[in-house]
C-alpha cells in the first residue's frame, strides 16, 4: 500500500488499548503449551483422526482430478471438435462430483464428533477446575469474565487445536496436489509463479501479528461485556434501590462500544490483507 504513508496505516490496523478496563487481557501463551496442555483430551478419539487425515488426502486428488477433466476436455474435444470423449467424461465427472459430495458428508460428520467430544470433555474439566478454586480466585476475577472463558475461550482453544489443524492440512495437502500436477502440466512456468511466494510470506507473517492482537482484544471484551451484565443482573435489587440503572447503562454501553471498536479493527486488518493478496496474486 504505497500510497497510505504508514502512520496512517499503523493507527488504521491499530487495535488500542484501555487502562481502565474491566477486564484484563489474557497473557499470551505459545502455540506448543497450547498443544501441550490441550492435546491429552483427544486421548480415545484419536483413531477418529485417522479418516479425518484421509479425507484431507482424498479431497483434494477428487479437486485435481475434476479440473484434470476440464484439460481433456479442452485437448480431446474443444480443440479437435469431437464430441465422442463426452460419453465417458460426462459420467466420470458426474461420478467425482457424487464421490465428493459423500466424503464431504462424512467429512463433516466425522469432524463435528471429535470436535464436539473434545469440548465436551474440556469444558466439563474447565467447570470442575473453576469450582475447585479458591475464594480469593473469584474475589480476584470478575464471574462473567470467567464464564466467558469457560463457554468462549473453550470453543476457541478446539478451533485452534482441532478444526484449525485439520483445516490447515488440508490446504497444505491440497497445496502440494495441486503443485504437483501444475508441474507435471508446465514446470517452467510453474516455478516461475513460485517467485512470488515470499511476497505472500512476508505478508502473512505480519498480519498474522495484527490478526492475533484484535483476536485478543475481541476475546477481552467479550469478558468485559459478560462481566459487567452479570454483575448488574445478579445485584439488579441493589441497582434499583440506589438508582443506579443509569450508571450500569453507561458501563455496559462503554464496553459495547470497546467490543465494537475491536471488532471493526479486526475488520480492518482483513480489508486491507485481502486486496494486499489480490495484488501480489495479480
Amino acid at each position: 500500500m504505497p500510497c497510505i504513508p504508514r502512520h496512517v496505516l499503523r493507527r488504521l490496523l491499530s487495535v488500542g488499548e484501555d487502562a481502565d478496563a474491566v477486564v484484563a487481557a489474557a497473557p499470551p501463551l505459545p502455540p506448543r503449551e497450547v498443544f501441550r496442555r490441550f492435546w491429552p483430551y483427544t486421548r480415545g478419539r484419536r483413531r477418529w483422526l485417522v479418516p479425518l487425515v484421509l479425507f484431507s488426502l482424498i479431497g483434494p486428488l477428487v479437486d485435481a482430478a475434476e479440473l484434470w477433466l476440464f484439460k481433456i476436455v479442452v485437448d480431446e474435444v474443444l480443440v479437435p471438435r469431437d464430441l465422442r470423449p463426452f460419453l465417458w467424461i460426462a459420467p466420470t465427472y458426474l461420478g467425482l462430483i457424487v464421490g465428493s459430495g459423500i466424503l464431504g458428508f462424512a467429512d463433516d460428520m466425522t469432524s463435528t464428533w471429535v470436535s464436539e467430544r473434545f469440548l465436551l470433555a474440556l469444558r466439563c474439566d474447565v467447570f470442575r477446575h473453576v469450582q475447585g478454586l479458591s475464594l480469593g480466585f473469584f474475589e480476584r476475577r470478575r464471574l462473567g469474565d470467567v464464564l466467558s472463558r469457560v463457554t468462549g475461550d473453550v470453543d476457541a482453544v478446539e478451533t485452534f487445536l482441532l478444526s484449525g489443524v485439520a483445516d490447515a492440512l488440508y490446504q497444505v495437502i491440497r497445496l502440494g496436489v495441486f503443485l504437483g500436477l501444475l508441474l507435471y502440466l508446465q514446470w517452467d512456468l510453474t516455478l516461475l509463479a513460485l517467485v512470488i511466494v515470499p511476497l505472500f510470506w512476508s505478508a502473512a507473517r505480519h498480519f498474522s501479528r495484527l490478526i492475533k492482537e484484535a483476536s485478543r482484544e475481541r476475546r477481552r471484551r467479550s469478558g468485559s461485556l459478560s462481566a459487567v451484565a452479570e454483575e448488574s443482573l445478579s445485584n439488579v435489587a441493589l441497582v434499583q434501590a440506589y438508582n443506579r440503572q443509569s450508571w450500569q447503562e453507561r458501563r455496559f454501553e462503554r464496553e459495547n462500544v470497546g467490543k465494537f471498536r475491536a471488532a471493526m479493527a479486526s475488520a480492518r486488518i482483513r480489508a486491507v490483507y485481502r486486496p494486499l493478496v489480490e495484488i501480489i496474486e495479480v
